[in-house]
């Protein structure tokens, strides 16, 4: 029932009820009390009947909001499911986008590639034609190998051949690497000689000129020495002439001492030093010049008298 059907119902209780009043009006109390109860009774079974109404309008609202709800969880659903596929589209179309991407990488790589192959196919088969070109040249090397085995006993087999060869030719490369090593070395020893014998010739002309120096040395100190013997000698010489002088004066001074000490009256030590000797003979000489004179001035006043 809607909320229009309900009010009419309402008003239409509200209209049977209203002569009733109008009658109560005249009647006894008991028959108004009664009427009054069967009024409450009517308003009872209404408001029972609009409560059932209620819960049976609100069992359908129970029920179109379930039917709602459950609409609402199928959009839900139908929308998650649409989102879903959406986003499979999106990746299958990005996957798509991306495969197709990589097939066209890799289409012009695989083109490089086959550009490249086919430069290397036709090197290929440059290269086939000349190595056929080098076995057909050596088919007489084979020819010539098989001649040799019908001669060399010891050789029964081409490889057999070879390999001596390849022996042979390894130990004739290690001989040339170890002559070219020894003529290495012996290069190295040679300038390393060179190198010595520069080093002691150079060392040997400065020891000629230190030699040449100290023998300028040894001349020049030599000199020197011859020098300082001639000085010395000089020296000695004169040394010699001076003890000699001071002995003949010494002797002189003795010998004059003596004479003087005994002519004269005064007695005087017996004097070893020459200077004391000369003092003595100094005064003595003295005395004596004294005495000359005054003879000397004495003999002419003798003459006048």
């Amino acid at each position: 029932m809607t909320n229009e059907e309900y009010g009419g119902a309402a008003a239409a209780a509200k209209a049977k009820n209203t002569p009733h009043t109008l009658v109560l009006e005249h009647v006894s109390p008991a028959t108004r009390l009664l009427e009054k109860r069967r009024q409450m009774f009517e308003v009872q079974e209404s408001l029972e009947a609009q409560k059932q109404e209620f819960q049976r309008r609100e069992e359908g609202f129970k029920r179109r909001e379930e039917t709602l709800k459950k609409k609402d969880l199928d959009l839900q659903e139908s929308l998650i499911r649409f989102s879903k596929f959406l986003q499979e589209n999106d990746s299958k179309r990005s996957r798509a986008e991306k495969k197709a991407t990589d097939e066209i990488k890799m289409r012009l790589q695989k083109e490089v590639e086959i550009e490249d192959l086919s430069g290397g196919l036709k090197t290929l088969k440059v290269v086939k034609v000349d190595t056929s070109e080098i076995v057909e040249k050596n088919l007489r090397y084979t020819k010539y190998l098989e001649s040799v085995l019908d001669i060399a006993d010891e050789y029964h087999e081409i490889p057999d051949l070879l390999m001596r060869f390849a022996t042979l030719e390894a130990t004739n490369k290690d001989l040339r690497d170890n002559d070219r090593a020894y003529l290495e070395m012996i290069e190295r020893s040679r300038a390393e000689l060179q190198s010595y014998t520069k080093e002691k010739v150079d060392e040997v002309l400065n020891l000629n000129n230190e030699i040449s120096r100290l023998k300028k040395v040894l001349e020049t100190a030599e000199r020197d020495v011859s020098d300082m013997a001639t000085q010395r000698d000089g020296m000695l010489q004169t040394a010699s002439q001076k003890t000699l002088d001071h002995g003949q004066v010494c002797m002189a001074t003795d010998n004059l001492f003596l004479r003087c000490s005994r002519r004269s009256k005064v007695n005087h030590p017996t004097y070893s030093n020459p200077l004391d000797q000369l003092h003595v003979i100094g005064d003595f000489m003295s005395d004596l010049s004294e005495i000359v004179k005054l003879k000397g001035k004495s003999a002419p006043a003798a003459g006048g008298a």
